[in-house]
């Protein structure tokens, strides 16, 4: 199992494209459930990062985030190097000072 950690890390710092967690799972000959628990120990470890792709939540109703009217898009994950700042997002935007 350690080994597997490793590989996922290891996938994600050798691609410079975006990943499907189907198919990077099938790859690896994971199910896709036991990559997202792989892909989570490496984000509380704080070597990956889950990227928001969408930013938005519904404002016409009022229900936010469970709005039937919104599309839940894929979660996607980013490797996190040396050189980046832990106060800014990775959606780019910049901190409040």
């Amino acid at each position: 199992m350690a080994s597997q950690l490793r590989e996922v890390l290891n996938r994600f710092s050798d691609q410079s494209a975006p990943l499907s967690i189907n198919q990077m799972a099938h790859d690896m000959g994971l199910e896709p459930g036991v990559l997202h628990s792989m892909i989570d120990y490496w984000v509380r470890k704080g070597k990956l990062r889950e990227i928001n792709s969408s930013g938005q939540a519904c404002t016409t109703c009022g229900v936010k985030g469970t709005c039937p009217f919104t599309v839940a898009l894929p979660r996607y994950y980013e490797l996190v190097t040396d050189q980046d700042n832990p106060s800014c997002p990775p959606c780019g935007c910049q901190p409040k000072t």
